[in-house]
């Protein structure tokens, strides 16, 4: 089948039966708000690019159990899944046909920097500055510092191997995250 510039392609097996068989059985087996409406799908479809996804529909998960069980359930039905933080990518990385799973909205605590170690444990939905602001106190900050640094999240950083206009500097996210030094 041949495809043109602008046709909607949609690889993921997930029909609209499915869809919403999906969407009943996260609801049954995960605490987090389960968004399958068409409006929270548009809203997903997009982050700071060109590019338009509409996703199957979108999960804000409370806490690492809740990604657990929601993955179990996407498998069954064989439907992708997609971490998204704050869509602020310029390149389309947070939009798919996918299950989105916004980590922006609950998890998205400091849990702990060490001076000493030069490291941080945070949840995939902490904001950089906000953890700039809190590693500045100690002397630290996490070097790359992509333009969108007030909205983007760690995770998103993470997936994403930002670095921003100084990272020759201070290095890419990956290498931030493999190297305490």
């Amino acid at each position: 089948m041949n495809y043109e510039p602008g046709d909607s392609v949609n690889r993921s097996s997930v029909d609209e039966v499915n869809r919403r068989g999906l969407e009943r059985d996260l609801v049954l087996a995960v605490r987090g708000e389960i968004e399958f409406d068409g409006a929270t799908r548009g809203i997903f479809e997009i982050d700071s690019s060109n590019y338009r996804q509409v996703p199957l529909g979108v999960f804000f998960p409370h806490d690492d159990e809740n990604v657990r069980n929601a993955m179990e359930v996407c498998r069954l039905y064989d439907a992708p899944v997609l971490g998204r933080g704050a869509g602020t990518s310029l390149a389309g990385q947070p939009g798919n046909v996918a299950v989105v799973m916004d980590v922006s909205r609950h998890m998205n605590q400091i849990l702990e920097i060490d001076a000493e170690s030069r490291t941080a444990k945070v949840q995939p939905g902490v904001v950089l500055d906000d953890l700039n602001v809190a590693s500045r106190a100690l002397g630290l900050t996490f070097g790359p510092d992509p333009a969108k640094h007030v909205r983007c999240t760690i995770g998103g950083m993470v997936g994403n191997n930002f670095c921003g206009i100084h990272g020759l500097y201070t290095g890419k996210t990956v290498t931030m995250s493999n190297n305490s030094s």
